[in-house]
C-alpha cells in the first residue's frame, strides 16, 4: 500500500510548515489529514490544521481526546473519511529532522488511524539538499517562492508498528 498526495494537500502542508518554521522561535505544526482507503492506496485530499496544543521547536503539547472530538468533528463537517495526522519538523542548529522521533513512534501506535505523514523543513540556497536519499520520500520545492526545502515522509500503521511507505504527489 502507498500514500497519495494531491496537490492541494502539499500545498498546504508547505504553507504549515512555513508557519512554523517562520514564528518567532520557529515551532511544529500538525493536523488532520482527510481522504480516501483503497486496496492499495490511501489518498489524502484534504488537510486541516489543529490550532489547539502548545507548540514548541521540538513538540506540540496537545489534549488527546479534544485533538480526536475535533478531528471527528471536522470528518463529519467536511463529509469525509478522517485517514490520518501530520506534523511538521523544522530546522534545529543546522539538523534536518526527517522521519519519526522516538516521541512520535509512541504516539502514533496510540493513534488508530493509518496514516502519519511528517513535512521537514529547512533553509537553504543549495537545491543539492534536496537529495533525501530514500525513495520512499518525497522531497519537494514549492513554487519558488522561499529558499525552503521539503521533505515527506509517509507512514503507515502496522502490527509492527509505523512503517515508511512509498508517498507520491498526484
Amino acid at each position: 500500500m502507498h500514500i497519495e498526495i494531491t496537490k492541494n494537500v502539499i500545498e498546504y502542508l508547505g504553507e504549515q510548515a512555513d508557519l512554523g518554521y517562520e514564528s518567532r522561535y520557529k515551532q511544529e505544526r500538525m493536523g488532520f489529514l482527510f481522504g480516501t482507503i483503497k486496496k492499495s492506496k490511501i489518498k489524502l485530499t484534504k488537510a486541516v490544521s489543529y490550532k489547539g496544543g502548545v507548540r514548541k521547536r521540538t513538540g506540540i503539547k496537545f489534549n488527546p481526546d479534544t485533538f480526536v472530538k475535533r478531528g471527528d468533528k471536522l470528518a463529519v463537517k467536511l463529509r469525509k473519511l478522517w485517514v490520518g495526522t501530520y506534523h511538521t519538523h523544522v530546522e534545529e542548529s543546522d539538523n534536518i529532522p526527517i522521519g519519526l522521533s522516538d516521541e512520535d513512534q509512541q504516539s502514533f501506535m496510540e493513534n488508530s488511524l493509518p496514516v502519519e505523514l511528517v513535512i521537514s523543513i529547512w533553509a537553504t540556497d543549495n537545491s543539492s539538499h534536496l537529495k533525501p536519499g530514500r525513495k520512499r520520500l518525497l522531497a519537494i520545492k514549492r513554487f519558488g517562492e522561499t529558499n525552503y526545502r521539503y521533505v515527506i515522509s509517509g507512514y503507515l500503521i502496522t502490527k509492527q508498528g509505523p512503517r515508511l511507505t512509498r508517498t507520491v504527489k498526484v
